[in-house]
């Protein structure tokens, strides 16, 4: 009996630690939706200078943020059932999110290794096309935004200053010097050399796509290893309920094969009342 109690109060505190570990993993699912949704909306905005498969660790994080839930459910209830399978099962969900979490992080640090390359060459692919609207958005939506302009320079705008459909202003530099930039160039509508943004966006942008990419890679990595206590915590809780479930079924049959041992030990010790034999009428 003391056993049980020993064993039973050890696998109310695994529940509540398990409980606990579910909690964190709500809150830790939530943010994990929070960082892919924001870096999913920055990466919009340089839409056309981003490659589509820059997208992927971040859609994988929200998508893992939401399977965070339905599991930390999952295993809340397995715990307070004390449902060795739901709780293995917990487990064993917990071990598939580790995985995809620690293909997160990879997929985030690998993508870091190219991102200068590719997007210098949509860069400058969206500038030969600025006259396309799509093209136009992405690259006032830039310059404003980071406050840059061109590619390296400002200077690279004035090589389209003959292209029709262009919409640049022009802006005198010195006597002999008239450059040519868009008006998300300048700090203000009124374009002035002075009001030019001198620095060019490849170094900004990358810059931006880098730490993104480090934050989503970092963030899923500690995620990854704050789950590694809830495996545990689930291992050991579904230890606990087979050992708990076991101790009842032993002392369950021993008090079963008790109550039978004293029932035999009445019926031996019962004392046999003597019988009286009395003749019938046809024997006298």
């Amino acid at each position: 009996m003391e056993t049980e109690k020993n064993l039973d109060f050890g696998m109310r505190c695994i529940k509540y630690m398990l409980c606990v570990a579910n909690l964190m993993f709500v809150i830790v699912g939530l943010l994990l939706i929070c960082i892919g949704y924001t870096i999913k909306t920055i990466y919009l905005n340089f839409d056309e200078f981003m490659e589509t498969y820059y997208y992927n660790p971040s859609t994988l994080a929200i998508v893992i943020g939401f399977f965070i839930f339905i599991v930390a459910l999952f295993g809340c209830i397995g715990a307070l059932k004390e449902s060795t399978f739901l709780v293995n099962s917990y487990a064993f969900f917990l071990t598939i999110i580790f995985i995809l979490q620690l293909s997160v992080s990879i997929a985030a640090y690998a993508m870091r290794s190219n991102i200068e390359n590719s997007v210098h060459s949509n860069m400058l692919q969206a500038m030969k096309y600025y006259d396309v609207s799509y093209n136009a958005f992405t690259w006032n939506s830039t310059q404003y935004n980071l406050q840059c302009c061109g590619i390296y320079s400002y200077g690279e705008w004035s090589l389209y200053s003959n292209r029709s459909g262009f919409a640049l202003t022009s802006i005198v530099k010195d006597k002999h010097t008239t450059l040519y930039v868009p008006t998300t160039c300048c700090m203000n509508e009124q374009c002035s050399y002075d009001s030019l943004f001198k620095d060019g966006c490849l170094n900004r942008l990358v810059y931006v796509v880098s730490q993104c990419a480090l934050l989503l890679g970092v963030g899923a990595l500690c995620v990854a290893f704050i789950q590694v206590l809830g495996i545990v915590f689930a291992s050991m809780l579904a230890k606990s309920i087979r050992k708990v479930k076991t101790q009842r079924l032993v002392e369950r049959e021993e008090r079963r094969r008790n109550f039978y041992d004293q029932v035999v030990k009445n019926q031996e010790a019962k004392p046999k009342t003597p019988m009286l034999y009395t003749p019938k009428d046809s024997e006298a």
